[in-house]
């Protein structure tokens, strides 16, 4: 087999912060490994200059304009110094979402990628074009091309219309814009690729597209830091919640911090302390939450902590705290860290797809997110032991890369065949109207 060249279109590409970065960088060395030849095309985040080097070519965009970052976007997570407290970063105001279909980088950073993919696409010739969303906007850069562009995959790490975390369009025609798009995107590409089987599902039975599912993964070579706090207590029961409690899917901590509360005023004087750790930045205020909360220190906010330092700090936990929201797509990056740190998971999850990986690797205990005495019974197991004494988790091969690399490499090769077959029936079109004239 001759070597592929493929180009990978996405927003998201470390140092880009957040673990929506994650996925095409592992794909992109696992799949260079594998032979073929990948470049990146992507954003450049504030504080870096735009350019090219080892394979990716870093465009320029809006947001990274300090001025207009603060009006428009969200503040910079890329500093490598932790962070005290744990609100107080911006998102895009609701004006902006709402004004431009199907995303405000349609103006930030489309006007930069596009002339930058059409010179990759000059400088050499490309097999196939591969583009992750989000930001689903990212998408439109493959379907401007029309007939000239490679074989493409559209690779959604997040639903568009199906469950979407974001703002709702306040108008008919826009919403309708915002549909149509999504499915000229899911039904033109030769792969749909949906990062979660919910996802996929959706793809398929509502726009009729092509699709696999191809899920996240962890990177068993990644960097691993000592925990940046000591968890050595023999007498603390040590949780840990990696990321932000509050988010964009709407998941709700308070649940949670109730059945803290309970559990950590029982048998004080006979069982473990039990304490949560949160580490991560968030867009919205969960320090005045965690305050509200009156739990004093058995909850404590990390701030900001280097990924590799949160990935040692998930092994020394006596357990890991997974908090989703009710969408049944629902598997953040996070969720596959935790498979890998070999720690029990107390999930607040109900019938999605980070309760299916949960249960299906027995990697940890699935409850209500709404139902504070499952939550409250799930932690009383983990600062008994109990959690830890019945890990025995399965099937983790799955969501290790380089099986999600693998994946990916079939759909290259079949999104290429399908590629190559459409052009034929295309040609063969064309001789036939050539002969009727």
């Amino acid at each position: 087999m001759s070597q592929r060249h493929v180009l990978v279109a996405t927003y998201y590409y470390p140092p880009q912060p957040g673990s929506g970065s994650n996925r095409w960088l592992a794909m992109v060395k696992y799949l260079r490994r594998m032979g073929y030849a990948v470049t990146v095309l992507t954003a450049a985040p504030p504080g870096h200059p735009a350019g090219t080097s080892h394979g990716v070519i870093r465009t320029g965009n809006l947001n990274s304009n300090p001025a207009i970052r603060r009006v428009l976007m969200r503040a910079d997570r890329t500093s490598k110094t932790p962070v005290a407290g744990a609100g107080s970063h911006r998102v895009a105001p609701s004006w902006a979402w709402k004004g431009l279909v199907p995303d405000p980088w349609l103006a930030t950073w489309l006007p930069y990628a596009w002339p930058a993919l059409r010179s990759a696409l000059a400088q050499r010739a490309v097999d196939c074009l591969i583009t992750s969303s989000p930001i689903e906007s990212t998408h439109l850069l493959a379907l401007a091309l029309g007939r000239s562009r490679p074989a493409w995959i559209a690779d959604f790490r997040d639903g568009w219309c199906f469950e979407p975390i974001r703002p709702r369009f306040p108008l008919a025609g826009q919403r309708a814009l915002d549909r149509e798009l999504e499915r000229r995107v899911a039904t033109k590409a030769d792969v749909a690729v949906g990062v979660t089987v919910p996802i996929a599902d959706d793809l398929r039975s509502r726009l009729g597209a092509r699709v696999v599912p191809i899920a996240n993964g962890f990177d068993p070579e990644v960097a691993v830091d000592s925990a940046p706090v000591s968890l050595s207590a023999t007498d603390r029961c040590t949780l840990v919640h990696t990321g932000a409690l509050l988010g964009a899917s709407a998941r709700d901590p308070r649940p949670l911090l109730e059945a803290i509360r309970r559990v950590a005023g029982e048998l004080p004087g006979t069982a473990r302390r039990l304490q949560l750790l949160v580490a991560g930045q968030s867009d919205h205020d969960e320090r005045g939450l965690l305050d509200q909360a009156g739990l004093g220190d058995t909850v404590v906010h990390l701030g900001y902590i280097p990924r590799a330092q949160a990935l040692g700090l998930q092994r020394a936990a006596t357990a890991l705290v997974l908090l989703t929201s009710d969408a049944s797509g629902e598997a953040t990056g996070k969720l596959y860290e935790y498979l890998a740190a070999g720690r029990p998971i107390i999930a607040l999850a109900k019938r999605n797809e980070a309760a299916r990986i949960i249960t299906e690797t027995a990697t940890g205990v699935v409850v209500d997110p709404h139902d504070v005495n499952a939550i409250a019974a799930a932690l009383r197991a983990a600062r008994d032991g109990e959690l830890e004494r019945s890990y025995a988790p399965r099937s983790l091969e799955a969501y290790t890369y380089p099986a999600p690399a693998i994946q990916m490499a079939a759909a290259i090769e079949t999104a290429m065949e399908r590629r190559r077959l459409s052009g034929q029936m295309l040609n063969c079109r064309v001789t036939r109207e050539g002969s009727a004239r």
